[in-house]
């Protein structure tokens, strides 16, 4: 399994997303331009879910008419539990396999490469552990899937997770500003354990990019960290987003970026940042000093 070094993240695709998105969601023609720029610019890993509104159908779309450009594609998908399948294995079993099945129908595929639980921020990862991995192996056996993880809300979640041996893919929120998974040891220990592990939220929603005169009140506390931020992008002389990119891009287990688009520049503007040379140690040791009590209401888009 080839995962690229970057993943387009389609929650674009599928509904209006990120606090500096001003377009809203894309119509059909602008994805579908999205997606032939990322397969032009190597990147063959596309995030979706079953939650990001129709976003599966506009890939399935795409793959249907471009079947050969996009022969190499690696897509990974989610799924979520009700309430009442967290309790009970056999509704668990059920509603995955469902979920499964409606993703390939969308997706127009036989097999989904990579499937994702979609953990909310207040379901118990302890619990979810209980029928999760039982689950990921049986979709295995029945060739539904070929590798199985979780999409976690929250970085402290990944020391969880580790030992989970069929939960081979976590995908965890890693930026600038959000260090915990790196200082806890838990991007450490999934390298150790051969984890694929894919960055979200690189830049932090689009926070990273907001003027200070639009960040919004319940985010002014953000304020004095955005600033430091740029004083150490113009101390590195490169712009906000290719040091918030480069921090993340570099750090030893990270195996994939997963990046937004609202348009097909933006695809080739961020296929672009992983070109750039590693960071100088002086600066990702500022960076490690400078962001290490940031505020948890700054630093998780789920409490904005």
């Amino acid at each position: 399994m080839k995962v690229s070094p970057l993943t387009l993240g389609t929650v674009q695709l599928g509904l209006n997303y990120g606090i500096a998105n001003d377009g809203g969601k894309p119509d059909r023609t602008v994805g579908e331009a999205i997606l032939k720029e990322a397969l032009q610019s190597g990147i063959t890993t596309w995030d979706t879910s079953r939650y990001y509104g129709n976003s599966e159908e506009v890939i399935g779309g795409f793959l249907a008419a471009n079947s050969r450009e996009a022969a190499d594609l690696l897509v990974v998908s989610k799924f979520k539990w009700s309430a009442e399948a967290v309790t009970d294995l056999q509704k668990a079993r059920q509603e995955a396999k469902d979920s499964v099945r409606q993703s390939l129908k969308a997706l127009g595929i036989p097999v989904l490469p990579i499937l994702l639980y979609h953990k909310g921020k207040d379901e118990p990862i302890d619990q979810l552990l209980r029928f999760l991995p039982m689950v990921v192996n049986e979709l295995q056996e029945e060739g539904l899937i070929r590798k199985g993880g979780i999409s976690l809300y929250y970085p402290d979640e990944a020391m969880a997770v580790v030992e989970e041996r069929s939960l081979q893919a976590v995908q965890v929120p890693i930026n600038i500003f959000d260090q915990r998974v790196v200082r806890n040891g838990g991007l450490a220990r999934m390298r150790e354990r051969g984890s694929l592990v894919f960055a979200r939220s690189v830049f932090l929603q689009g926070l990273f990019f907001l003027d200070e005169g639009k960040i919004p009140s319940h985010l002014r506390d953000a304020l004095p960290f955005l600033q430091r931020l740029r004083r150490l992008a113009q101390k590195a002389q490169m712009d906000v987003a290719q040091l918030a990119f480069s921090y993340v891009r570099d750090l030893t287990g990270v195996t994939s970026v997963v990046f937004g688009a609202e348009n097909p520049d933006q695809v080739k503007e961020n296929a672009a940042l992983q070109q750039a040379p590693a960071l100088p140690l002086d600066i990702r040791e500022e960076i490690a000093d400078a962001f290490q009590q940031l505020p948890l209401k700054v630093i998780t888009p789920g409490m904005w």
